[in-house]
């Protein structure tokens, strides 16, 4: 059973360097950076024992690294790693991954080079993903979410300012959402549904369990430096429960706020003001 945690992909568009060349400004192929978010009062389900913690304190780590060899003159390829944990107990909650490639003037992705969302190359993903686009401009853009493995757009909703640097603050909005093609199935105790009786549906009387569906909806808001792309910050806020198939929903299983760290959102304002630059 995949833990429903409502975490997501973290890739979060961390520009390193820009190749500058007198025609051209590209997205970098030799990127490796690591980022980190957090979240303090959340609810997750640990699979270990089937416990939902709550109050729980919890880190992102996500790693970005460029393929150099799979990449060329017009594509970019990225791999984005995400480690998900319990900061207190460092029990591992959720392991993720994306292989994009995409154009590294436009920021548009392509279903080329192995692309992938969790190892599944079927998955065609579509708009612009972890790059954005330099020049960004205040419109909406329709970015990839890896978690409903859909393009949603993500809407410009004002200017503000973070560690002295002007930045366009874009929000992208998921409604409850169906995850994945198949539905769970857990112990009917761990919904407290030990009642049950045959005809229940997706209820197995034999086994103890019950089809559940993973049920996501979340807000991701990205504090975006126009100038070069760069994602300053980022906030996700996500929530999953177990739905049976009565359509109620039974159990929450996931509901944090995921930030950028500030060390993180200080590194990326001194990151751009440089690429910025350097463009100049």
């Amino acid at each position: 059973m995949t833990v429903a945690c409502g975490a997501f992909l973290l890739t979060l568009a961390p520009l390193l360097h820009l190749q500058v060349a007198p025609q051209i400004i590209t997205a970098p192929a030799d990127i490796h950076q690591t980022t980190s978010l957090h979240a303090v009062d959340a609810t997750y389900l640990d699979t270990a024992d089937l416990t939902v913690r709550r109050g729980a304190r919890i880190t992102a780590v996500n790693t970005v690294r460029g393929d150099v060899r799979a990449s060329d003159e017009k594509i970019t390829v990225w791999d984005s790693f995400t480690w998900i944990g319990d900061a207190t107990t460092g029990a591992q909650i959720e392991i993720q991954s994306q292989r994009v490639a995409f154009d590294r003037r436009t920021a548009r992705l392509h279903n080329v080079c192995g692309a992938a969302v969790d190892g599944d190359t079927s998955v065609r993903q579509s708009g612009i993903g972890p790059f954005w686009p330099i020049g960004v401009r205040k419109r909406t853009y329709h970015v990839f979410d890896a978690k409903t493995r859909t393009s949603r757009p993500m809407t410009f909703a004002g200017v503000d300012r973070i560690h002295g640097d002007t930045v366009y603050q874009f929000v992208q909005r998921t409604e409850p959402t169906v995850l994945g093609s198949a539905p769970t199935r857990v112990p009917a105790s761990l919904l407290d549904l030990e009642g049950l009786r045959a005809g229940f549906p997706g209820y197995d009387g034999g086994r103890g369990d019950i089809e559940v569906d993973r049920v996501y909806e979340g807000t991701l808001t990205a504090w975006v430096d126009p100038r070069t792309g760069t994602r300053i910050d980022q906030r996700q806020q996500s929530k999953t429960v177990f739905r049976t198939k009565d359509g109620i929903d039974r159990l929450v299983v996931g509901d944090l706020v995921l930030r950028l760290s500030e060390a993180d959102r200080r590194d990326r304002a001194i990151r751009a003001d440089k690429a910025a630059r350097k463009m100049r």
